[in-house]
């Protein structure tokens, strides 16, 4: 879709709302990812484990089946008032197994990297060699899963916008090495680490392409070894940012988001981390764990005010372990919190929970969307925030 048929979508889209008439799912985050408010703010999660079982499926049977997987997560969306998923049971590790590594796929949890693929430089040798030759369709799982996007697309009639999951350079080649080994390198052999990546991002640009050939409206890379827990800044934009973007460059005109995680751990310098990270081409910034920590990643105004100067959307985490071990009211008080510290939540605003663990009540998942709905719906009433 060229950029003047886009923008006449994102008017017809807000006359619509300013109308007053309900969005469809796909409408609200469209407007988000323009950086306008939706009806409503919108909200998604990431991994599919909760939902591929409350519809009587494990983990692993949906993730070998796409019409099971996608048929939990219609499924789901008839049921809930949710506007995505970005849909992961083995999203994290079906590039690394394409790569080289070794799995064990237990039944009812994602799979688990048993054995690395990268060992010495003999090894790097052969991923080059690997790469060059891959297609990016027809190996190892990853037909499964673009036959899920595929399924998706087809299943949700133009609703909800069905958004793919390839993984980013760096933490593919965190995976195929070991972060043991990946940290190593990065400070004795940095050439040979940036190897390593330039093979997984010549691999990546062939998934997200394959992904992009699905029908797919958007792109997202669900991956934690791109984060200030695991690396310094100065490594993250030596070893991620440059590569990270040229794949998001490769998935143009489809937006891109991907996330990140531990900016309480930066002090004063959590802006500074978050303009470098946007300048990837990036279309949301994330702060996916103000929850657990105090610190500078609670300042939400700050937060929305610094995406806002950058024409970025924003996306706030709650905290996943809330839905399993808290209550209705605790997670109802926290939407009502967040929004609050977002007000006025302009400039395209999401509030997500990163994922919905398994085991999780049915009624915290009913009572987030519901306390979404009640305070986060345009114009927000800030005398119900208190």
């Amino acid at each position: 879709m060229g950029n003047s048929v886009q923008r006449e979508t994102v008017k017809e889209i807000i006359a619509k709302r300013d109308r007053g008439q309900k969005l469809l799912h796909i409408e609200r985050i469209v407007l988000t990812v323009c950086q306008e408010h939706a009806d409503r703010i919108p909200t998604g999660f990431l991994f599919t484990e909760w939902i591929v079982n409350r519809y009587g499926y494990s983990c692993s049977e949906a993730a070998a089946d796409p019409e099971k997987h996608s048929d939990a997560i219609v499924k789901f969306f008839d049921e809930f008032d949710y506007d995505v998923v970005f849909p992961g049971i083995e999203t994290t590790v079906v590039e690394a197994e394409v790569l080289g590594c070794i799995l064990k796929r237990p039944v009812d949890s994602n799979p688990q990297i048993v054995k690395t693929a990268i060992t010495c430089e003999r090894d790097v040798e052969e991923l080059e060699e690997k790469v060059a030759a891959l297609n990016g369709r027809t190996e190892g799982r990853m037909p499964v899963r673009l036959e899920l996007f595929r399924q998706l697309a087809k299943k949700t009639k133009g609703e909800y916008a069905v958004i793919a999951t390839p993984m980013q350079p760096l933490p593919v080649a965190v995976q195929i090495m070991g972060y043991p080994l990946a940290i190593k390198w990065m400070q004795t052999k940095p050439l040979l680490m940036h190897r390593v990546v330039e093979a997984c991002a010549q691999a990546a640009i062939k998934f997200t392409q394959a992904f992009k050939e699905t029908g797919v409206h958007g792109i997202t890379s669900i991956a934690a070894w791109n984060s200030v827990p695991y690396f310094r800044p100065e490594q993250l934009w030596e070893f991620d940012t440059p590569y990270l973007s040229r794949m998001i460059q490769s998935a143009s005109p489809l937006p891109f988001i991907h996330y990140y995680w531990g900016l309480r751990l930066l002090g004063e310098d959590w802006t500074r981390f978050l303009v470098r990270q946007a300048s990837t081409g990036t279309f949301i910034m994330t702060n996916l764990d103000p929850d657990p920590q105090q610190g500078p990643s609670r300042d939400l105004k700050t937060f929305r005010e610094l995406a806002n100067t950058h024409h970025k959307a924003y996306a706030v985490g709650v905290h996943t372990e809330l839905f399993k071990v808290g209550t209705p009211e605790i997670i109802e008080n926290r939407v009502k919190e967040y929004i609050k510290k977002l007000y006025p939540c302009e400039g395209g605003c999401m509030v997500v929970p990163c994922a919905i663990p398994s085991g999780s009540p049915v009624e915290n998942v009913q009572a987030f969307i519901d306390a979404l709905n009640k305070y986060g719906t345009f114009p927000i009433n800030l005398s119900k925030l208190g």
